[in-house]
């Protein structure tokens, strides 16, 4: 059973709830629930981990809650499907009253990838018709799973007439109770009943909304109180004007803009679409309608790239998909398209924020797959991994003998990669990733394996801080030795930072050369990949406060986890930017940062840094200008070399064209370096 809504809607509370209930209405043991949220999988399109690789964590999580036996070793050869199916059939033929419900939420990524076959959801499929409905299964997700459930008429969803179940805006009764029971337990009632409906179209019966509103409200009735200009005692009265000063709450209503934009753009032609209706209701009025035709025809007018492969039918399965996100009203007359209410209208924007949208819609790209590719896995920590989801991919390997070297510094997190790498490589017995102490276990590991083996051998540098004839020999090692067992295909990962720069020149030096060498250079945040950080991590959501985090921060790693870590630690996030700031602004810690940037671990590096600050143009130059201006500055034995370290170093921003600039935030603290 597919089941799909926006964010923020509540879907994988629903399905806790769900697995809380079913497990309630039996005797203990004799109905069981597994909540999974796929995100934790790391299942994407093209990526080394395929959909096959939920049944590594099912077979990890049934076998937590007891219900498969841990596979003895004559069953260790079976797949981990045979072992799942095989476990779970034994498990509800003992009892006729056992009963097991399977959640799996985040499903998105889990369909992108298993489309256009959907092998594994078959499978799943599978196992509760074997079972005449004793074992259920609930994908849940964003746009994907409405997507794919309505587009595979053939495929596993066929049986559902194409209809999941959407998880949209409240009705109004249930968004009443969330609103009011809360407050009711906490001593407040309202004044009168329309304050109440006044609310729920403030929040557009999105639950998600109405708990930020609920918060905010009893933030300033708090307030009321402390100051005594409120009732003393329950129940306290919520007047009029204690509604009014909450809509009007500057902060409230960014975040709520945010959080609704944060639905616009999980597709970009969610985004368009929402916009052009927006202008057409600007232009006249909230009720006028546009046919399937007239909008996908004004869509194709603003961004025809993005909207040129969509036939009508295409079209309107977007639209459709829209309503169940609580963006449009439904057709359900034919009359035609509009969006579902004022309020909508509100949180997508004034007319000049609408036009501005739909002018920038042609730079967009198609299909847009960034945001997939540069998602960070959050560490046990709460931090973010320094490696993105396609790094991580790279890092991981497909079925082939591969050589990579990770260069970073401590200013884009270096000394996170080996848990990084371990944490994507966690996902059941996919992968083998031995432990390394010394040289010679990674050269003993790289010519290991048993056959059919998938093998991270992994050596950390900057851990072992190894001498420079070390590191050329564990270079040397991994582009010679090869698993000697028929069928073993092993990724060698080697790790290195600026105490390990010798390997940088030789590393670089041979790009291009080397076929099986890959590098995999960790990045600053730019202005689109911190948004997906924001996402993630739920931080600076509000544009205006994430433009300041990136121009306090530079984009690099380190400073943005501190800004992180301030928040989380309670600090308001205005204070935590201006606490960060004002850290760099001191000598001390300016140099600090400078030494973290990697630059000043080679005398040649920082020549050639100085050279670029003295002869490069403010506005940008190209890299071959680059090159000739370090050539110039003299003093660099290879200065294409020097100027691709300083780009792995991340000390440049690049801008549309192509043009090479300082980074400003190094370029100020560059003159306090020790």
């Amino acid at each position: 059973m597919p089941q799909a809504g926006g964010r923020g809607l509540g879907k994988s509370a629903l399905l806790r709830s769900a697995g809380q209930k079913l497990e309630s209405q039996g005797s203990p043991g004799e109905r069981v629930s597994l909540y999974l949220s796929l995100d934790t999988v790391g299942i994407r399109a093209g990526s080394a981990i395929g959909p096959d690789a939920i049944w590594n964590a099912l077979l990890r999580d049934f076998t937590d809650k007891g219900v498969i036996t841990p596979p003895r070793r004559q069953t260790r050869s079976k797949s981990p499907h045979e072992q799942v199916r095989a476990g779970v059939l034994a498990w509800l033929d003992a009892d006729p009253r056992r009963r097991l419900l399977i959640l799996l939420d985040e499903s998105d990524r889990f369909f992108e990838s298993d489309a256009p076959e959907f092998f594994e959801t078959n499978r799943l499929k599978e196992l509760g018709l074997t079972t005449d409905g004793r074992i259920k299964v609930v994908f849940a997700g964003l746009h994907s799973v409405q997507r794919y459930a309505k587009s595979a008429r053939n495929g596993p969803f066929s049986h559902l007439a194409q209809r999941p179940t959407v998880i949209g805006p409240l009705r109004p009764q249930f968004a009443t109770n969330l609103l009011t029971r809360p407050l009711q337990a906490l001593g407040y009632r309202f004044d009168y009943d329309d304050l109440v409906n006044r609310i729920l179209g403030y929040c557009s019966y999105q639950p998600f909304l109405l708990q930020m509103f609920g918060s905010r409200l009893i933030a300033t009735m708090h307030a009321r109180r402390s100051v005594g200009v409120a009732d003393t005692e329950p129940p306290y009265v919520i007047t009029r004007a204690d509604v009014v000063a909450v809509e009007s709450h500057i902060d409230l209503k960014a975040d709520i803009s945010a959080a609704f934009h944060d639905t616009l753009h999980l597709d970009p032609r969610y985004n368009v679409i929402a916009n052009v209706l927006a202008h057409h209701a600007h232009e006249s009025g909230l009720d006028a309608r546009l046919s399937d035709v007239e909008l996908r025809e004004e869509c194709l007018d603003w961004w025809h790239a993005g909207f040129s492969t969509l036939d009508v039918e295409g079209f309107r399965a977007y639209l459709q998909e829209m309503v169940g996100l609580g963006v449009l009203a439904p057709n359900n007359d034919g009359r035609g398209w509009h969006l579902r209410s004022p309020n909508v209208l509100r949180m997508i924007g004034s007319k000049d924020n609408v036009i501005t949208q739909l002018v920038g819609a042609a730079t967009l790209s198609v299909p847009d797959e960034f945001i997939a590719l540069e998602t960070r896995a959050a560490l046990p920590d709460g931090r973010r991994s320094p490696l993105t989801a396609g790094q991580s991919d790279d890092v991981l390997g497909d079925h082939a003998n591969q050589v990579r070297v990770v260069l970073g510094s401590p200013a884009t997190g270096i000394g996170d990669v080996a848990k990084a790498v371990r944490l994507a490589a966690d996902v059941g017995d996919r992968f083998t990733v031995p432990p390394i102490a010394n040289r010679r276990q990674f050269e003993e590991e790289l010519a290991a394996g048993r056959p059919g083996e998938r093998r991270v051998v992994l050596t950390d540098l900057v851990a072992l801080a190894p001498r420079d004839e070390a590191c050329s020999a564990a270079l040397k090692a991994a582009l010679e030795l090869r698993p000697q067992q028929p069928g073993v295909t092993r990724s060698a990962v080697i790790v290195a930072g600026p105490e390990q720069m010798p390997l940088w020149w030789e590393v670089l030096g041979h790009t291009g050369h080397v076929p099986a060498l890959g590098t995999i250079k960790l990045r600053r945040y730019t202005g689109q990949t911190l948004r997906v950080w924001a996402l993630a991590s739920e931080k600076f959501s509000v544009p205006e406060r994430l433009e300041r985090l990136l121009e306090v921060t530079g984009g690099w790693p380190l400073l943005v986890e501190r800004a992180g870590h301030l928040v989380a630690s309670g600090v308001e996030e205005g204070q935590a930017l201006a606490t960060v700031a004002e850290e760099l602004a001191t000598p001390t810690d300016a140099a600090s940062f400078v030494d973290a940037v990697g630059i000043t671990a080679d005398e040649q590096l920082v020549t050639a840094f100085n050279t670029v600050l003295t002869l490069v143009d403010p506005g940008g130059v190209t890299i071959d200008d680059l090159v000739a201006a370090v050539a110039l500055g003299g003093d660099v034995d290879a200065p294409d070399i020097a100027v691709a370290i300083l780009q792995a170093l991340g000390v440049f921003d690049v801008d549309a064209d192509g043009m090479h600039r300082p980074e400003p935030l190094l370029t100020r603290s560059w003159p306090y370096r020790a």
